[in-house]
């Protein structure tokens, strides 16, 4: 995937962080917001060689998901835990990050 086609679909995962921190925690939207934004751009390098496995059929959508539950900058959720946000909510919050990836890169691909 060419660079501009990469920044495209990052643009795209920022404004899903954007719209998952708005509709899961709306009481932590801002926690939640900066959290995700945080996560997007520690494994920024890996979206993108991840992207391109799956661009190249090498990886599935279920391959990506499993990576990105594995990926520590989703476990981290620095500004939630701060902000006395029980574990459960920042796992729910982690769930619809890495659904909103999976679909965001397997429909900007094409899958």
């Amino acid at each position: 995937m060419n660079t501009t086609n990469f920044n495209t679909l990052y643009s795209q995962l920022k404004t899903g962080v954007e719209t998952v921190a708005k509709n899961s925690l709306h009481d932590y939207e801002q926690q939640a917001k900066q959290d995700g934004e945080t996560a997007l751009t520690t494994m920024k390098t890996n979206l993108q060689h991840w992207t391109a496995e799956v661009e190249n059929g090498s990886m599935t959508g279920s391959d990506l998901s499993f990576l990105l539950q594995g990926d520590e900058s989703l476990s981290e959720m620095v500004a939630l835990k701060e902000a006395g946000l029980s574990e459960v909510r920042i796992d729910q919050f982690r769930n619809g990050l890495i659904n909103m990836v999976v679909s965001t890169l397997t429909g900007f691909i094409k899958v």
